[in-house]
């Protein structure tokens, strides 16, 4: 098929499901989602709204799916560029090919080696076999690495299994006994020694060690870790953790923002009461559709409170009723909000991608300064909110704020938006 196939490659089953899979993910850079992370998010570099993800998911699974030529999916960038007034770094054309081409390369790998680890298929084929492209620019080491033949299961193949880099064309082949014995070799070859550059991940500081002739970002085997979610039992509830996306040095919080007690609901109220409450702080009479400070749309009413059965529900434990127009105002003017995806606990080795709106306080309540935040999560049709409080010790007599490692922990994924702070105003 046109597009699809100057890879080689028809559309298949394996590569389908692989890209499929996937949930969009928005970001600030390359480096928010990186190696095998992308086995479960799909990216485009610099693309922070879902709109434009899901965009070009779709027009991405219609050449994957329907073999769409790069000149079919220019027509859909053109239209999501002009739709949703993307700033975009590159060429048109550089841009395009970029985002084409490397995901339709990568589905199709991670598709290849889902065949080539099933157990049958190893049987019957031990040996990959490391091709290159043929390209006319080169990387040494790609070209270095042309007809090595290794074990499937081989550790080398964790780290080298093409693409290994941005435009890298180069690919793995599975190889039979009879196919030795054809070419003359009786004994597998022996993995080459790499040779490391050093690679600073700005966003987390970390120094990595990356082999030469791969790409950062590169080095992992595509759908490894896919592959061994999709592969697991039904009976099987494996405990799953959330994936560690973005970047792990944080940036301080900015400082809470003060609130006057009139704020705070009183205890015992009806629920209609909370709830207006909440709606008002949007000036929302009836339904609306409330855009963040992303400009991301959200569907504000009152059946964010109700249950099943239509009745009204407001889960005084874990709202905390009495701060409930400080929940709305997270939404509205938040501190940070971060993009993660968490285990669907319905369905084992599948994510749900959410949206997390946190925003710090201090309220003096009964004459007492109580620090806490309040955090806004909503994604795969839910939505929660909490409301936490700085914990205090006792240190020579006076209450001091402890480290709210809750907090932190509500810090993860991909950092969306940060408050920019007036620098004059704690002055």
């Amino acid at each position: 098929m046109p597009g699809v196939a100057e890879y080689g490659s028809r559309p298949f089953k394996e590569a389908i499901d692989y890209f499929n899979q996937k949930l969009p993910l928005p970001n600030t850079g390359w480096q928010d989602v990186y190696g095998q992370q992308h086995d479960h998010a799909f990216m485009v570099a610099g693309a922070n709204k879902t709109s434009i993800i899901e965009g070009f998911a779709n027009a991405l699974q219609g050449a994957i799916e329907g073999g769409e030529t790069l000149q079919d999916f220019r027509k859909r960038f053109d239209s999501i560029v002009q739709k949703q007034g993307w700033d975009y770094n590159g060429s048109r054309n550089w841009r395009s090919r970029l985002i084409y081409e490397t995901n339709i390369r990568q589905a199709y790998n991670a598709g290849r080696e889902a065949q080539m680890a099933d157990p049958a298929f190893q049987k019957q084929f031990p040996y990959k076999e490391y091709r290159h492209s043929g390209a006319e620019h080169y990387r040494p080491q790609h070209k270095s690495w042309d007809r090595l033949l290794l074990l499937a299961n081989d550790p080398w193949w964790q780290v080298h299994s093409p693409s290994n880099g941005y435009g890298c064309k180069c690919k793995a082949f599975p190889r039979s006994e009879r196919w030795m014995q054809r070419n003359g070799k009786t004994l597998p070859d022996q993995a080459p020694a790499d040779a490391f550059k050093e690679f600073l991940d700005k966003r987390t500081g970390e120094l990595k060690q990356i082999p030469l002739g791969i790409d950062p970002g590169f080095e992992h085997r595509p759908g490894a870790s896919w592959l061994r979610h999709a592969t697991l039992k039904p009976t099987e509830l494996p405990t799953v953790k959330p994936i560690p996306i973005g970047p792990a040095a944080k940036p301080p919080l900015p400082a809470p923002t003060a609130v006057p007690e009139s704020v705070l609901m009183a205890d015992g109220l009806a629920d209609e009461i909370y709830v207006k409450a909440f709606l008002d702080e949007f000036g929302a009479t009836g339904a609306m559709v409330f855009k963040d400070v992303q400009g991301e749309a959200i569907a504000i009413n009152d059946y964010l409170f109700r249950d099943a059965s239509g009745q009204y529900k407001v889960s005084k434990d874990k709202i905390r009723h009495r701060y409930i127009r400080l929940l709305a105002r997270a939404l509205i003017a938040p501190d940070e909000v971060w993009a993660l995806l968490e285990p669907d606990q319905v369905r084992p080795g599948k994510y749900k991608l959410k949206r997390r709106y946190i925003a710090r306080w201090v309220v003096e309540e009964s004459g007492q300064a109580v620090h806490g935040f309040s955090a806004f999560e909503y994604g795969g049709g839910a939505w929660t909110g909490s409301t936490a409080f700085t914990p205090y010790s006792t240190r020579k007599g006076k209450r001091v704020p402890q480290r709210d490692s809750y907090l932190q922990k509500q810090r993860a994924g991909v950092l969306l938006y940060r408050k920019e702070e007036n620098k004059n105003e704690n002055k």
